[in-house]
């Protein structure tokens, strides 16, 4: 592992018992992450992160070529990946019959396989499809995965929420953002920042263009920030000051008790979706 990478593992996980887990896998585009679960048991037996790779596509491929955990057989497997190939279309205006009338807004419209998306609360769905190389690495090592789109986490404990709030999920040097305006999702991005500035300029344009009420707003954060940082301090400055989104779950989460509580929520609320 690198200076970017953690690894927190249970030590009374068995691996020979994978075949009662599930394994959560999260791909950002300069992100990639998982965690082991017992849902039976209730229990997290490991969590790995990694930021600042170059690409989360290429991060997948190598660990899948050293990382034993990755190819252990689980009970369930949930893949959650960054794709440029996705749409967000109302309930009222969904029909799982004409799901090619949604391709066409994809970057990439020659895919194979698309899927569906839901959202726990019904409101919406989400329609994407993965970058073929990457449905290839995903389908041949993990052929019964559930394939969610990267913030699905996020999305469910976002459609959950009735006041107006923003919800912003951070990296090292990107965020995932959802607006939650009349209990409805908005408007839903993801962005990368080379330095506060450039932080700065994106959520006044966020702000600015959607016309938010920061007064009457809710922020709520989670991932890679810390009370009164960088990050923390432009939010409070611009938005107002964050809350801490830390997801409320059965799961013993132990091996995550050195770590900020908020770190991994997006990661572990994977478990909700699919």
């Amino acid at each position: 592992m690198n200076n970017n990478s953690i690894l927190l593992i249970d030590p009374n996980f068995e691996p020979a018992n994978s075949n009662h887990l599930s394994l959560l896998v999260k791909i950002g585009a300069d992100t990639f992450s998982y965690a082991i679960i017992d849902e039976e048991e209730k229990l997290v037996h490991a969590v790995y992160d990694e930021q600042e790779c170059e690409s989360g596509y290429q991060k997948l491929s190598e660990r899948l070529k050293t990382d034993t955990y990755l190819k252990l057989d689980y009970k369930n497997v949930k893949v959650a990946t960054h794709t440029p190939n996705v749409i967000f279309v109302p309930q009222e205006l969904f029909s799982k019959d004409n799901i090619e009338l949604y391709t066409k807004y994809f970057k990439e419209t020659t895919a194979k396989n698309v899927y569906v998306q839901p959202t726990l609360q019904q409101t919406f769905n989400t329609v994407f499809s993965l970058p073929s190389a990457v449905e290839k690495e995903i389908s041949e090592n993990w052929q019964e995965s559930t394939k969610l789109l990267q913030n699905a986490g996020l999305i469910e404990l976002a459609s959950k929420v009735g006041k107006n709030s923003l919800f912003i999920d951070f990296t090292v040097g990107s965020f995932q953002l959802i607006y939650i305006q009349e209990q409805k999702i908005a408007f839903m991005q993801s962005y990368q920042f080379d330095d506060i500035e450039e932080l700065t300029y994106y959520l006044l344009l966020i702000v600015n263009q959607l016309h938010i009420n920061t007064k009457e707003t809710d922020v709520r954060v989670c991932g890679i920030i810390h009370e009164d940082d960088d990050k923390w301090n432009c939010l409070s400055q611009y938005l107002g000051k964050p809350d801490f989104l830390v997801l409320d779950t059965p799961l013993d989460t132990n091996i995550l008790d050195d770590m900020p509580a908020h770190y991994y929520t997006s990661l572990l609320a994977l478990q909700q979706c699919g």
